[in-house]
């Protein structure tokens, strides 16, 4: 090995043979080396005592071991498995500190868990739906933003606890009784479209804007121009107060990709929208003023979706089918919440927005309305100029860029959980009580009586599905509040007419009423029924004068044969 260096090769007890104090330094507590176990206590007798003390005093400073210990070491006291069992003590403090960082990294995480942005508005996510929201599983229902997590004024007296509601119209005459109502008022609203994947520029307004969106922060309407009555083409469609209210300059209409909304409300329904506003303007502004970036300030679109996520705090559920999905038919209750989500979101972005770009120091205009082209204002008064940047945004980009944002469905158990928010309008006179007399003398239709909106998720089921019943056939005869009923009925085999009175109104209506509303819609309709519920919950409750004179096909079917009988609820 050549010459001899007591100082740079000697034996150590736990490293073995030491190549110079630099290799030892590096460990940072004593270890066993792998070559201490291939040597025995004979092989060290020609290593004298006195050159171990004096290597292991000269490497003490470094691997931390005092010339006491080293001496001890030199003589045998320190064995071995003293060094295992350091080690081993040493690994298991480790992994407790470990643990403990763990720990309070959970509890901090649990602490700083953020609080939902300030919005000026009056309806507002609860700080515990935020969180639960925020710390949900990623993909489940509870992760996503919706419009069902606000809560505002209305509700309880003295607490902010009513919720955001939605009306489905499908008529002229429910879309202006809405419009006139709620909307009318606002000053800033949501706006958004919705058509047929597949449309085709000749097929019209029922296919290429087969739903407009509008929001305010209290209410959400979806007017569902393509089942409007048939009959009615192009700006024949358009409510007068819905074109008052998209043609307003007092009232800001705001949306993402807007100009391209507005272009169809234009081509297909003779609206010229005015004050729209591009969403992703002011996004853009305040988020590169805040982080100093202005260079990178222009008029490119940014999702929904994205916008939603980075300003609102959570994510904007998407679901795989509902974008691709034809809007011209009548909606599910998935389309509705994608719907009503993404008009909501709109209004919600812009108070938002606007709050933040009102606190920058020095604050920068808010930019000017779409429609005006103008460039986007700095704080310094600095005009960006983006021209170009408008036309570089094509529609195909835009779809494609909602697109990735989809992603999982929403579960049936959740979709029923914001049912009671969903209210489906329908004309006036459909919602008269059905004349049971059985007498020559006319009677009047009775109005129901003012209540409050459907809270429970069966009535919205109810709604919808008389929607769509009627729409699949145009000229049937049965009313929607027969059709409701029936399908309330049918799908419940725990509801019975009286539980079914209690259920449709406050106070009760009249047993009579819902009986003849499920028998009419059985009888004109030619609906399936279950003969044992029909005979039990139905005809043996009326007057057998009546039964024979107004159900008779109906008793006859019961007696005779299956007639209609018993079909699986998903059949409906």
């Amino acid at each position: 090995m050549g010459t001899d260096k007591p100082a740079r090769e000697v034996w150590h007890v736990s490293h073995g043979i030491v190549f110079g104090r630099q290799r030892l330094a590096k460990v940072a507590y004593p270890t066993r080396s792998t070559t201490a176990r291939y040597h025995r206590s004979a092989q060290l007798e020609f290593l004298k005592p006195s050159r171990i003390a004096r290597a292991l005093d000269e490497e003490s400073s470094s691997a931390g071991l005092s010339a006491e210990n080293a001496q001890e070491s030199a003589d045998g006291v320190a064995k071995p498995a003293d060094a295992e069992e350091a080690m081993a003590q040493k690994a298991k403090e480790a992994e407790e500190g470990k643990e403990t960082e763990q720990k309070n990294a959970e509890e901090e995480d649990d602490s700083t868990v953020p609080e939902p942005p300030f919005t000026p508005l009056e309806f507002k996510i609860p700080v515990e739906a935020f969180q639960s929201a925020r710390k949900a599983a990623e993909g489940t229902p509870e992760s996503f933003w919706t419009y069902s997590l606000y809560r505002g004024p209305g509700g309880t007296e003295g607490v902010s606890d009513a919720k955001v509601k939605v009306h489905y119209c499908t008529s002229l005459t429910t879309t202006e009784r809405v419009l006139q109502q709620y909307f009318m008022h606002e000053k800033v609203i949501g706006l958004d479209l919705e058509w047929a994947p597949d449309a085709l520029k000749h097929q019209g307004a029922r296919r290429n804007v087969s739903v407009i969106q509008l929001a305010s922060p209290s209410r959400i309407a979806i007017f569902h121009i393509a089942l409007y009555p048939k009959g009615s083409k192009g700006s024949d469609l358009v409510s007068p107060t819905l074109k008052k209210l998209i043609e307003d300059p007092e009232i800001t209409k705001c949306g993402v990709w807007i100009k391209g909304d507005c272009s169809r409300l234009r081509s297909f329904m003779g609206i010229d929208a005015r004050s729209i506003f591009e969403l992703s303007h002011l996004y853009k502004l305040v988020t590169y003023s805040t982080s100093g970036e202005t260079d990178l300030i222009n008029k490119r679109l940014v999702s929904l979706a994205q916008q939603t996520k980075d300003v609102l705090g959570l994510p904007l559920f998407k679901g795989q089918d509902v974008r691709s999905s034809d809007w011209s038919k009548p909606l599910d209750m998935s389309q509705i919440i994608y719907s009503a989500s993404d008009a909501y979101a709109a209004v919600q972005l812009y108070a938002v927005l606007n709050h933040q770009r009102e606190q920058l120091n020095p604050c920068p205009p808010l930019p000017a309305h779409a429609e005006l082209n103008k460039p986007i204002e700095l704080a310094d008064h600095k005009l960006l100029q983006t021209a170009g940047e408008e036309e570089a945004e094509t529609e195909a980009a835009a779809a494609a860029a909602a697109a990735a944002d989809q992603g999982p469905v929403l579960s049936a158990n959740y979709l029923k959980s914001l049912a009671e928010t969903v209210t489906c309008e329908f004309e006036p006179d459909a919602e008269t009580e059905p004349n049971t007399s059985t007498t020559t003398t006319t009677t009047t239709p009775k109005k129901r009586s003012a209540t409050k909106e459907p809270k429970d998720p069966r009535i919205t089921e109810g709604d919808l599905w008389a929607a769509q019943y009627r729409v699949a056939h145009p000229k049937t005869r049965a009313t929607n509040p027969s059709l409701r009923a029936y399908y309330i009925w049918h799908k419940n085999e725990d509801l019975g007419p009286s539980k079914i009175a209690g259920l449709l109104r406050d106070p009760p209506l009249q047993l009579t009423t819902v009986i003849n509303y499920i028998l009419e819609a059985i009888r004109i309709a030619k609906l399936p029924f279950n003969k044992q519920r029909l005979r039990a919950e139905l005809l043996d409750q009326l007057p057998a004068e009546m039964v024979q004179n107004r159900y008779k096909s109906v008793v006859k079917l019961c007696n005779e044969g299956d007639g209609w009988e018993v079909v699986t609820k998903e059949e409906l």
